[in-house]
């Protein structure tokens, strides 16, 4: 005689898993979306030199600050989306988790081959606007989080 399979009860998440879940999603794509944009000749330090210069700002400097900082809100809004609205246990989604974690894994491994600080550039310069735009980052990921999760 067979038993009848059980259904799984349907788990609900705490609301500080999820936004942390969220948070650190969307620095972790801000931070993809960082090495990549300065690999592409965009550098957050751009806007630094330009910051106090009489010229105007051209978009080329501005442009990694707002990329990353809305990256970072939409991605942490997804994350926050599909944790908040879909309880665990995920099963019927499996296939589409295996395919979207080797999506990642494949975007990161290409973004990560290219990590190297600009060069003509101080170090401490480097590191102090690449902290300034993660903090940017994260903030935007809690707003993003906040207003997706927020009923």
């Amino acid at each position: 005689m067979q038993r009848p399979k059980r259904d799984l009860a349907r788990l609900e998440l705490p609301r500080v898993l999820i936004y942390s879940s969220a948070l650190t999603c969307g620095v972790l794509a801000a931070l993809a979306l960082q090495i990549y944009l300065s690999r592409a000749g965009y550098d957050v330090v751009g806007l630094w030199d330009n910051l106090l210069s009489p010229k105007a700002m051209q978009l080329r400097t501005a442009l990694p600050w707002w990329s990353i900082a809305g990256g970072a809100f939409i991605v942490s809004g997804a994350a926050a989306a599909a944790l908040s609205r879909l309880p665990l246990p995920w099963r019927q989604f499996r296939l589409l988790r295996w395919l979207a974690g080797g999506a990642i894994v494949l975007a990161l491994a290409n973004v990560g081959h290219s990590a190297a600080a600009p060069e003509g550039v101080d170090p401490g310069v480097n590191v102090a606007a690449s902290l300034a735009a993660m903090i940017v980052a994260a903030l935007m990921a809690m707003f993003g989080a906040y207003f997706t999760v927020r009923h």
